[in-house]
């Protein structure tokens, strides 16, 4: 009798186990990478994160914002000469051998800095954007503060070890956002390879990605990974490995950021673990935002530019672990009384957790949904562009009413007159009988 409760006990226990969904806490106790996050990269949430507010040295990823940076600046397809300046780069550091006087394309220098991580192609970047790295840098760290990047400082282009160049996984994953906001950065940052040809003064150059989860397990069966869209590594002595990733599964895409690995292996097995646990244990949750709409006065300096109308979208879609529901968020606007022309970007929207979770990241996190801003009628006359919209406001229509009037009535004219025809026609058939039947 005990050996029959003992088994209907474990059947009870073994059927409870496969119907209650397993809840898995965040991998923190696997990860060996000193400081790490994961971002949504569509709206910035921060998934999951250890240590990600910590200062870390970030080597060569680094280069993800100066490429970034420098594509909004430049063409591609536009020719570059070397300076003295970019082209006296650490020879110790990875590098391909560009000197002064050389010509090349600035698109060869993304595709270097990207896939090569090559320094001179990093300082060539910013010397064709800004006339000199130090201009370049400051520009730079006015993108950081502009980002919010407040854990971040650059002393360089390429992450080289130096004084006061340090960042934060969660900054670094912002960073990267922003980059990939950028037209055609990813077209960098996802390639595999690429041939700059021969210069005026070397030959043809050849080189292949450094990182192994981008090209998928097909050409990488150790550590390549088939969601991975592109990635950029650095190492240094002192930064160790470093390793940013971006992913996609189904309609879900993520950053993966992992700083201060021991080893290479490190790097590629944290970030590995890191995404798999978003994409298996994460879900879109739409979450409703009862914000009615706003009026602020938007200034371009001191001068009021106009009156704009806030309405804010009606939801917006967040992910989430199973431990968590839409009624554990709340969502409300921060919508000024007024702001500069240059900060309309800036209403924001704020999502907060009413509930902790053991699972993913708590606590409280701005977006930038899609506002629906209307330019009023007290818009200052002088806006060429306001007049612009309202000078071709509906103009046609002044045309088109009248020549609707008038081919309606020509078509009622038009069936009139066929009908009069017709009856017509009707009538002398039967006076043509009539006439028949009488001369008979």
């Amino acid at each position: 009798m005990f050996k029959k409760l003992v088994s209907i006990f474990l059947c009870i226990i073994t059927v409870l186990s496969i119907c209650v969904p397993a809840f898995a806490a965040m991998p923190s106790s696997e990860i060996i990478s000193e400081t790490w996050c994961v971002m949504d990269a569509k709206t910035g949430q921060i998934l999951i994160g250890g240590n990600e507010n910590k200062k870390m040295e970030p080597a060569s990823i680094t280069k993800i914002l100066t490429c970034a940076m420098a594509l909004e600046r430049l063409d591609p397809k536009a020719e570059y000469t070397f300076s003295k300046e970019a082209a006296s780069y650490d020879k110790a550091s990875t590098h391909l051998a560009f000197s002064e006087g050389e010509t090349c394309t600035v698109e060869d220098l993304l595709y270097g800095a990207m896939v090569e991580s090559a320094n001179d192609c990093a300082m060539g970047l910013a010397d064709a954007s800004a006339g000199s790295q130090l201009a370049f840098v400051r520009l730079m760290n006015e993108k950081l503060a502009e980002l919010g990047c407040t854990g971040s400082h650059f002393s360089n282009v390429t992450g080289m070890p130096e004084m006061n160049h340090y960042t934060t996984a969660r900054d670094m994953a912002v960073i990267t956002k922003y980059a990939l906001s950028v037209p055609g950065f990813m077209t960098y940052f996802s390639a595999w390879e690429w041939s700059i040809p021969a210069t005026n003064k070397n030959s043809e150059r050849n080189f292949g990605t450094h990182h192994a989860m981008i090209v998928g397990s097909q050409y990488n069966a150790t550590h390549g990974y088939d969601y991975a869209t592109g990635g950029k590594l650095g190492w240094t002595e002192e930064a160790l490995h470093t390793a940013v990733t971006t992913a996609k599964n189904g309609d879900m895409e993520i950053i993966c950021v992992v700083m201060k690995s021991k080893n290479k292996n490190a790097k590629y097995k944290d970030s590995r673990i890191l995404m798999d646990y978003c994409f298996n244990n994460f879900k879109s949750v739409e979450i409703p935002v009862s914000v009615k709409k706003s009026v602020l006065s938007v200034y371009d300096g001191e001068e009021l530019y106009g009156e704009m109308t806030v309405y804010p979208m009606a939801s917006v879609n967040i992910l989430l672990t199973e431990d968590m529901s839409a009624s554990d968020i709340s969502a409300s606007a921060k919508i000024p009384e007024s702001c500069l022309l240059s900060e309309v970007s800036s209403v924001a929207l704020e999502i907060s957790f009413d509930k902790t979770s053991e699972n993913m990241l708590t606590g409280t996190f701005s977006l930038s949904p899609e506002y629906h801003i209307v330019k009023e009628s007290s818009v200052i006359s002088g806006d060429t562009e306001i007049e612009n919209e309202n000078r071709t406001f509906r103009w046609w229509i002044f045309i088109l009413i009248p020549a609707g009037v008038l081919l309606a009535l020509v078509i009622i004219i038009l069936i009139i007159r066929a009908y009069n025809i017709r009856k017509y026609n009707k009538l002398r058939r039967h006076r043509h009988y009539k006439r028949l039947s009488h001369d008979r």
